[in-house]
């Protein structure tokens, strides 16, 4: 693989959009995320999303943090920040149940030293999105106070940062030869577990029994 100076060698960047495009738009259409944009997500609804959230990022923060990932990186200063324990400031104020939420079985699997360029792809470039939310939970929770939406202040305000960062530490990698396949495979497969691990809140409410006379 040619570095960024070969102009006829698409980007790394480039490669793994055009490889995960459905998959991204099929997340960005997920139940959860459109109701809080269209205003017909409850607050329920989305205390449920951010435990998702948090059961999904606990062990893959966990896992990319035992990577080099978890120190800055010399070539671009490019440093994983765990997301799990904003989640857990927002189910706190959000009145979540106590105990520790059921945690995505596949996330530690996915992260491989081969992987975790397709990985932080995904998880950066969700940051990115989180301005945009952090605007819809502002307008559902109704309080100017972060309380609950912690994690989206977060991204709103690190987002930029981080992505060209980001972009420096996907231009190294393919400025090494690091392989392409196996940063497909963890771009595709963080999508695609994500979505599989959103599942469950896509399922319709249970029609209420009438009550007999």
């Amino acid at each position: 693989m040619t570095g960024n100076t070969d102009i006829s060698t698409p980007s790394l960047r480039e490669a793994l959009r055009a490889h995960t495009d459905a998959e991204h738009q099929a997340l960005h259409r997920h139940a959860a995320f459109d109701g809080l944009f269209r205003g017909t997500l409850d607050v329920a609804g989305y205390r449920a999303l951010m435990i998702r959230l948090y059961g999904f990022y606990t062990p893959l923060d966990r896992a990319i943090m035992e990577t080099p990932a978890g120190r800055p990186a010399p070539d671009s200063g490019y440093r994983y920040a765990p997301r799990a324990p904003l989640l857990a400031q927002d189910m706190q104020a959000l009145g979540a149940p106590g105990g520790t939420p059921p945690l995505c079985p596949g996330a530690r699997a996915l992260v491989t030293p081969d992987t975790i360029g397709g990985v932080l792809y995904v998880l950066e470039g969700a940051t990115m999105g989180g301005a945009q939310i952090d605007r819809a939970t502002h307008r559902l929770l109704g309080h100017d106070d972060p309380a609950g939406r912690t994690y989206w202040a977060w991204c709103r305000a690190e987002g930029k940062h981080r992505w060209p960062l980001t972009l420096r530490h996907l231009d190294h990698l393919q400025s090494t030869g690091t392989p392409l396949p196996p940063l497909l495979h963890g771009a595709l497969g963080t999508f695609r577990l994500l979505a599989d691990w959103l599942a469950p809140l896509d399922l319709p409410a249970p029609i209420p029994q009438a009550r007999r006379a």
